[in-house]
């Protein structure tokens, strides 16, 4: 974060320079004070007035002389104590020294005294959003637009009203700043107006604003990954128009390194102990995690040297966890995609293992650089990744049957013997409670997925189990339900399907982990959604002794509830088409003596199945990192 200088462009986005759009510090013609500035060695002290030693403090600032800013900008406020732009440059140098009360003060002090001066109130604005204070940034920058409405305030206006759920006047926001900007350099507003839509579940008009984005900026890998992440979410998944899609990244992205010198590969033999690196920007507490984390307590040290390199835009306690678990921890969040390539060359890895996919935060274009023989993709997206320059994607035989699964990849497919990930429980966990249903003598269905997933089929097939269980209820809890509108959007397509808004109870996100695991204790049944199944969710809800309805699907989205039941040895609860999902949900909500019964071991059953044995699941995963060696090796060979 950094002070706008009155030389700078200003902060607001005008394209103007700050000096243009901030008229502060400038009093009536002749009425500007002086200070002494210090003269540099050898030179005498010399009397300024205000507005030349603002320039010069704003010239050094420009030209990275922060020091000489700084000194300047306080005497400057020494001799007028209104002084604006010495206010917000140095309330912004506070800040960055960590000195937060301080910075707030100043900066307040500089929309006061100057409350019509725009970059003031946008720098402000910055700030509360940097400091987590969302109600007081978006104060600052409604009065910022209120000043003049450009497209950069409308922006972070927006981005922070959904954060907060206000998700209606958010892509309103964007759609201001959209109409504000010139096209060729709004890609990235279409991009954001997209997150918006796909929150409130209108997955259509999200993908025509992905693709508008696209066709400004098509070689944009965020805007790349976005899209293709979202294809996955239609009501009706194309596998063919995916994959050729996702080829098109590859055809972009794949820019390999030389490659490494044959004789270090062969050095040691095919069975010498790996060196295996695994990237990820989810070492915290993410789904991912839950995943990665019991998996790196399990390796075998005699077996594999384990590095992780860290993308993580914040560490948590979850990251001091994982951190521990590994000899060699790399946070490269600031560093290059070469720079990240090179340290992972320098470090002789072996087998590089990607955790992200086309999801947010992803080092794809690291592994399009080939800094490691053999590359491998695993858990954190459903889908192939499109690059040649990854050898492997991990999965199983229910999530990507053999043959129809394979012709869909870039990446050869290796099928673990058993489930393609496992779990660790979340930590704390509360007990299982009884089975609601026995308390409240009704039946309570229940789906804590992203939004986004619940599509209108969904919801029809949803809606005709409400009306064939007499009493029953759906309790829907995701982070989307804050805004009003998606509430009214859920409770109008219920209402279509004859389903009032009084069997609906629709919650916004669990404050704590705890207490989105107490939420298990409400609902009876958990219904998973379709095309794009569940995946932590349905594991948190087997977790707490519910069972899910699952239907499997086209591809590896649409069968992770398939492959999770499968090992679970629950295949009754795996439905082939639409009409038996709604059957098997019908069916256990006739039985309540019986779903008591599941409900009370059904922890037991999860404990004890491949999906909980990290043991036996990493020592399967070493034994396919060492196939992948061995094949490398003996191709190197040759």
């Amino acid at each position: 974060m950094s002070a706008v200088g009155r030389n700078d462009p200003c902060a607001c986005g005008s394209g103007r320079k700050a000096k243009n759009c901030c008229q502060a510090g400038k009093g009536p013609a002749g009425t500007a004070p002086s200070i002494m500035l210090p003269g540099a060695e050898g030179l005498q002290s010399r009397r300024v007035p205000l507005p030349e030693a603002a320039q010069m403090a704003a010239n050094r600032q420009q030209s990275g002389d922060i020091a000489g800013a700084e000194g300047i900008y306080r005497l400057i406020l020494a001799a007028d104590p209104g002084h604006g732009d010495a206010l917000s440059f140095l309330g912004m140098f506070q800040y960055q020294l960590g000195k937060k009360q301080e910075a707030l003060d100043l900066m307040r002090r500089a929309t006061q005294m100057h409350p019509k001066v725009l970059s003031y109130h946008f720098n402000l604005g910055i700030l509360h959003e940097e400091l987590k204070d969302e109600k007081e940034a978006i104060a600052s920058f409604r009065r910022a637009i209120a000043i003049e409405p450009l497209p950069a305030a409308w922006d972070r206006l927006g981005k922070l009203l959904r954060q907060t759920g206000e998700l209606e006047e958010a892509a309103e926001c964007c759609r201001q700043a959209i109409r504000q900007t010139p096209r060729e350099r709004s890609a990235n507003l279409h991009g954001n107006l997209a997150i918006i839509l796909e929150q409130q579940g209108k997955l259509p008009e999200a993908m025509e604003s992905l693709e508008t984005a696209l066709a400004i900026a098509p070689s944009d890998p965020a805007l790349q990954d976005h899209y293709l992440y979202t294809m996955h979410l239609l009501p009706d998944p194309q596998p063919k128009a995916i994959f050729e899609a996702h080829q098109k990244f590859g055809r972009l992205f794949d820019q390999p390194m030389a490659p490494r010198d044959p004789q270090r590969d062969r050095a040691g033999g095919a069975q010498r102990k790996l060196r295996v690196g695994y990237v990820s920007p989810d070492f915290r507490q993410h789904s991912v995690a839950q995943c990665i984390e019991p998996v790196l307590a399990a390796h075998d040290p005699g077996k594999v040297e384990v590095f992780c390199y860290s993308n993580n835009a914040v560490a948590d306690e979850t990251t001091s966890r994982i951190r521990k678990l590994v000899p060699h921890w790399h946070p490269v969040q600031n560093r290059t995609i070469d720079e990240i390539a090179e340290l992972i060359r320098v470090d002789g890895i072996d087998v590089l293992v990607d955790l992200a996919g086309h999801t947010t935060g992803n080092c794809l274009q690291v592994f399009g650089r080939k800094p490691a023989p053999v590359q491998v993709t695993w858990i954190g997206y459903p889908d192939t990744t499109g690059l040649t320059t990854i050898d492997y994607r991990i999965t199983d035989h229910v999530a990507d049957p053999p043959g129809e699964a394979d012709a869909l990849h870039t990446e050869k497919l290796w099928r673990l013997p058993e489930c393609f990930s496992c779990f660790a429980a979340p930590a704390p966990s509360p007990e299982v409670a009884p089975l609601p249903a026995l308390a409240s003598g009704r039946i309570t269905f229940g789906s804590f997925n992203n939004f986004a997933k619940t599509t209108p089929q969904v919801i029809e097939i949803w809606a005709g189990l409400l009306k064939r269980v007499s009493g029953s209820r759906l309790l829907l809890k995701n982070r989307s339900l804050l805004a009003p509108g998606v509430q009214a959007r859920i409770h109008s397509m219920f209402s279509r399907h004859g389903v009032g808004a009084d069997r609906i109870e629709l919650l916004p996100a669990d404050a704590s982990p705890m207490e989105h695991l107490n939420r298990y204790h409400t609902i009876d049944i958990a219904l998973d959604p379709f095309p794009y199944n569940g995946t932590t969710t349905t594991f948190e809800a087997l977790w707490m002794g519910v069972p899910v309805v699952v239907l499997s699907g086209c591809n590896h989205a649409g069968r992770v509830g398939a492959s999770l039941m499968s090992h679970l040895g629950m295949p009754e609860w795996i439905a082939r088409n639409r009409d038996e999902y709604a059957e098997i949900a019908v069916a256990m909500a006739g039985d309540r003596t019986r779903l008591a019964a599941l409900r009370a071991g059904l922890r037991q059953r999860l404990m004890a199945s491949p999906l909980m044995d990290a043991k036996r699941f990493t020592r399967n995963l070493e034994q396919a990192y060492q196939s992948m060696w061995e094949a490398h090796h003996a191709e190197s060979a040759r």
